[in-house]
């Protein structure tokens, strides 16, 4: 039985049907050519390529959006996510560094530790024999991680271009 090559309504190729001695509605005997990132359509007497970028994930003006069409993608649609403006970029970055403080003035004083994270009750009487047991100490501990932090959050300032501000790779000595 010969084949024929059935398209939908918008004239979007849909699949082959057997041809019965009569061309199936929607349908024609001419074969299309299948090609990745492309459907063919219908389009009077022949078959054109169409760009298929139906279902593809991107973003539209910044925003999330999902192809629903076939052909070209839209204007202001992109693959990867927009940088955020730099100004929420150093925000994120400023609340890292202070968890980061947070979290290395809390390893510092609890390591090791029975619960991890330290809870709150081991963390105040961690901090209360310290300051009491070795004042020096404490204030060494405080000058580092404090200097550490001061040096990130200066580099966040002096950043330009959201790049940079990612680029600033967050760590404090344990």
């Amino acid at each position: 039985m010969p084949t024929a090559y059935q398209y939908n309504s918008d004239g979007f190729f849909v699949g082959e049907v057997e041809d019965h001695g009569l061309l199936p509605n929607n349908a024609t005997d001419i074969q299309p050519v299948l090609t990745d990132g492309f459907i063919p359509r219908w389009v009077g007497a022949a078959w054109v390529q169409v760009a298929n970028l139906k279902g593809k994930s991107g973003y539209l003006n910044g925003q999330p959006f999902t192809i629903t069409e076939y052909g070209p993608a839209p204007d202001g649609w992109s693959e990867t996510a927009p940088l955020p403006k730099l100004s929420d970029a150093q925000t994120a970055k400023r609340l890292q560094i202070n968890a980061g403080f947070d979290a290395a003035m809390t390893a510092s004083l609890t390591m090791p530790s029975r619960n991890n994270p330290a809870s709150a009750v081991e963390l105040a009487l961690a901090i209360e024999d310290f300051k009491t047991d070795d004042p020096a100490g404490w204030a060494d501990l405080r000058a580092i991680h404090e200097t550490r932090r001061d040096a990130l959050l200066a580099a966040v300032d002096a950043a330009a271009t959201v790049e940079a501000v990612q680029a600033i790779v967050v760590s404090y000595a344990v």
